[in-house]
């Protein structure tokens, strides 16, 4: 692509403090020197999250009251990160892209170089405006034709979801014996009901294989992955 300060002209003095040979802009992408050598390079690549959660496990709750009885089953993990590919990839430029492409919602907290003006895409060049057009944005220009694995899109994979509930009746014996009964029970079974988690993406348990080839799942890897199914059931257990 062009270069974003080409394009729309900026002037000297929105021109950010840059290494020797490299260009800054306003919106562009900012790394963390990591090494403290005065240089952002391939350098000051670090580790920047761990998939393997610090602890994971379940734990249940059965009763009963009356001829009710229920069960809920729980399952959590605490810490571990999750890559969120998808919101990485819906800030790519990507050059077969286009202003009109289908994006997620975070795409309008990205730092922005236009605006609309009766209808039009205007350039926004002065520096005023461009600051108050982007007084709350959280992300940076989102141009770059291809993605770039930051911290930003590494998030806590914690969650407690409830997995399994069940509940049953079962109908009084003076009832069933009436009929030739000698028993009957009714339940509602319902499985991934909620999960509690403050990832932003659909579900932080996730192991996607992106390019379905290599048949190897991905752990804690966010792309292009199915969310987890919840299903219902009914049934009834019948003795005679």
């Amino acid at each position: 692509m062009p270069d974003i300060k080409n394009i729309v002209n900026y002037p000297a003095n929105m021109q950010l403090k840059a290494a020797d040979g490299q260009t800054a802009y306003p919106g562009m992408v900012k790394f963390e020197d990591t090494n403290e050598d005065g240089i952002v390079d391939e350098n000051d690549a670090t580790i920047i999250g761990h998939t393997m959660p610090k602890h994971t496990g379940g734990f249940t709750f059965n009763g009963n009251w009356k001829s009710i009885d229920f069960s809920l089953g729980f399952t959590y993990q605490i810490g571990g990160e999750v890559y969120n590919a998808n919101s990485m990839y819906t800030m790519m430029g990507n050059k077969d892209n286009n202003l009109g492409a289908n994006r997620l919602k975070i795409y309008n907290d990205a730092f922005k170089v236009y605006d609309v003006q009766d209808g039009e895409l205007v350039a926004v060049t002065d520096p005023e405006a461009l600051r108050a057009l982007n007084t709350n944005a959280k992300y940076a220009l989102p141009y770059s034709e291809y993605g770039i694995t930051t911290s930003e899109f590494i998030e806590d994979a914690s969650y407690l979801r409830l997995q399994t509930l069940t509940v049953g009746y079962t109908f009084p014996k003076k009832w069933m014996e009436r009929v030739g009964v000698q028993n009957l029970r009714v339940y509602f079974t319902g499985s991934n009901l909620f999960c509690l988690t403050g990832y932003s993406g659909i579900d932080p348990d996730v192991n996607t294989n992106p390019d379905g080839v290599s048949g190897f799942p991905t752990p804690n890897y966010d792309f292009n992955s199915y969310p987890k199914s919840r299903t219902f059931t009914f049934g009834l257990n019948l003795t005679f």
